[in-house]
């Protein structure tokens, strides 16, 4: 019984060899058949992306004279932002991003006699999303690329609510008193946003981006809403800007292995 056994295990494993060895074999063979010259515009090269972007930033609270466009009279709500992204191309769908910001932001309510005025430093980390790479397979070729824009981030303002009439200050958040860096008042912020860049040539590119940024108060604007019809402040900024990307260039030809 135990010789029957031992040679029942044998035959067994011999089987087993074997069958992996024609699994190997033909897999081999399926490789090789599969091996094809692929022209290089279908390849993507990830790499590193460095852009830097200015536009206008625009505040939402409860210190704003319009509902969404800035006013210019009698306070002026255009104000200027600049950032500054790096950005790490993973493949044709998806990246991560850090991004540092500087802002100056204002809001007026001429009914109140109140403007505010705020300056904002913000660092944040997020993804970028391309919708169309989801449907369309990528080709070097291909100039337009939309975005969808997620993340998170902290923001360190310094904020003062003044009379219209006389520039008298009523309120003011930060300046030295705050929890943040240098005594800036420090808030957690989410980003939603798109963005949509011009590929020039493999390197370089031109990037649009809007993106709003929820805050977790109410205080930006030193004013807290009343009715809880708008619980948190947020703010937006729209860039245009240039990017550079470093990348490991492929040589060709490319042999695609499926």
């Amino acid at each position: 019984m135990n010789t029957n056994l031992r040679i029942f295990f044998l035959n067994f494993s011999h089987l087993i060899f074997f069958s992996a060895f024609l699994i190997l074999l033909f897999s081999f063979n399926a490789n090789l058949k599969a091996q094809s010259i692929v022209h290089r515009m279908y390849y993507y090269d990830p790499g590193l992306v460095i852009t830097i972007g200015a536009g206008p930033s625009i505040s939402f609270t409860d210190v704003k004279k319009n509902v969404i466009f800035p006013s210019q009279k009698p306070v002026n709500e255009w104000r200027l932002s600049g950032q500054m992204n790096l950005e790490w191309e993973f493949s044709p769908i998806l990246s991560f991003r850090v991004q540092m910001a500087y802002a100056k932001i204002s809001g007026s309510r001429p009914t109140s006699n109140r403007y505010f005025e705020a300056r904002l430093f913000e660092m944040n980390s997020g993804i970028a999303i391309n919708p169309l790479a989801l449907f369309v397979p990528y080709r070097t070729d291909h100039k337009w690329h939309p975005t969808i824009l997620l993340g998170i981030g902290l923001s360190y303002y310094n904020s003062k609510l003044l009379n219209i009439s006389d520039n008298q200050i009523i309120a003011q958040r930060g300046y030295g008193s705050g929890g943040g860096l240098w005594g800036y008042v420090i808030e957690g912020i989410a980003i939603g946003g798109v963005g949509l860049s011009y590929k020039i040539d493999n390197h370089w590119s031109v990037k649009f981006e809007t993106a709003n940024r929820w805050m977790d108060s109410d205080k930006l604007d030193s004013v807290e809403s009343t009715n809880n019809s708008s619980p948190y402040d947020f703010y937006n900024f729209t860039t245009i800007g240039i990017s550079y990307k470093i990348f490991k260039q492929r040589k060709y030809p490319m042999i695609s292995k499926k």
